[in-house]
C-alpha cells in the first residue's frame, strides 16, 4: 500500500548555501517505519540516472503515519551547490524527497528545486 504526502516549501527559488525550509502532510496515512526528507542533486540522460548529492534531515517521524498529520522540515543546501541546468543532452537538478520507510517499496513525494547560481543569501534568508 503506498502512503501519500503533500509537500508545501516556503518558497521554491534558492541560491547556494539557503536552507530550504517546507512542510509535509500525509494526505493518505498507514504503516510506515520512519519518516524523512532529502535534498538530491540528480543527474538525468536519456540511459543514465544517478544522485550525485543526497543530505538527509534524519527521521522526522518514527511508526505509523496518520492522515492530516503535518511534519516541518529545513535542510540546507551546500555552499557549493551546483545550479540547475538543461541542455539538450541531459539534466541536472536539485530536488526535496519526502522518503516513507516502509516494508516492501518505500513511498515517495518529490518537489523540484530551481536552484541558481549565486552568492549564499542573495534571494532573501538562509
Amino acid at each position: 500500500m503506498s502512503l501519500g504526502f503533500d509537500v508545501q516549501l516556503k518558497r521554491n527559488r534558492h541560491v547556494p548555501g539557503d536552507t530550504v525550509r517546507g512542510t509535509v502532510t500525509v494526505t493518505k496515512g498507514g504503516k510506515s517505519r520512519s519518516l524523512e526528507v532529502f535534498l538530491l542533486y540528480r543527474e538525468h540522460t536519456d540511459d543514465y540516472n544517478e544522485t550525485a548529492i543526497e543530505l538527509g534531515s534524519g527521521p522526522l517521524h518514527q511508526g505509523e503515519l496518520q492522515t492530516g498529520a503535518s511534519y516541518s522540515f529545513e535542510l540546507q543546501l551546500p555552499e557549493d551547490a551546483l545550479p540547475a541546468h538543461e541542455s539538450k543532452h541531459g539534466k541536472l537538478y536539485w530536488e526535496v524527497d519526502v522518503k516513507s520507510d516502509e516494508r516492501g517499496r518505500d513511498s515517495h513525494e518529490r518537489v523540484r528545486l530551481d536552484v541558481e547560481a549565486g552568492k549564499a543569501g542573495v534571494l532573501g534568508e538562509s
